[in-house]
């Protein structure tokens, strides 16, 4: 599958039928520089041998015939997100095609330091809310930069793990 994305080259129709797919079409169209960037993108050798090598780590050759479409070894077990001793901030969508909001609970959950921000978009929260998701990702930095390697901010718990529009709503 991804060398068959990677032989042919994307066109701003192509990039846009993809944005649909993944919910974010209007949001992608309203912006043609950034249609641009990943047409240039895609026609790039250097990116075009990663998204390959990614596809080829991440997803099952046979992608259209399993339920799930990723290889059973590319994904995250429980026991190595409980071991992620980093703050660690998850943004999603709230009408992400890749999982619903209650995966991204779950995951959240798992992590010890973690904290979820659902924003109203689809897959690519920084397009459909970008002021909202610098914001959010700014607010996480500052909260994150309080607390010293290694410890737990007091204030911390007070602070909710998850979040739904909090920010620039």
């Amino acid at each position: 599958m991804g060398q068959l994305l990677s032989r042919v080259p994307p066109s701003p129709k192509s990039v846009l039928r993809f944005a649909r797919f993944m919910g974010e079409g209007a949001t992608l169209a309203a912006h043609p520089d950034l249609v641009d960037l990943f047409v240039v993108t895609g026609r790039d050798p250097l990116a075009v041998s990663a998204l390959r090598t990614e596809v080829r780590v991440l997803v099952s050759p046979f992608a259209l015939l399993s339920r799930s479409g990723w290889r059973r070894d590319s994904r995250v077990r429980t026991d190595e997100l409980r071991q992620v001793p980093m703050p660690t901030l998850v943004v999603w969508g709230e009408r992400e095609p890749l999982g619903s909001v209650s995966v991204a609970q779950a995951v959240t959950e798992l992590i010890p330091h973690a904290r979820l921000q659902v924003l109203p978009t689809r897959h690519g929260p920084w397009l459909g809310r970008p002021a909202q998701t610098a914001a959010t990702v700014a607010d996480f930095v500052r909260r994150e930069n309080r607390v010293p390697p290694g410890h737990l901010d007091p204030a911390w718990p007070d602070w909710p793990r998850t979040s739904i529009h909090e920010v620039g709503a």
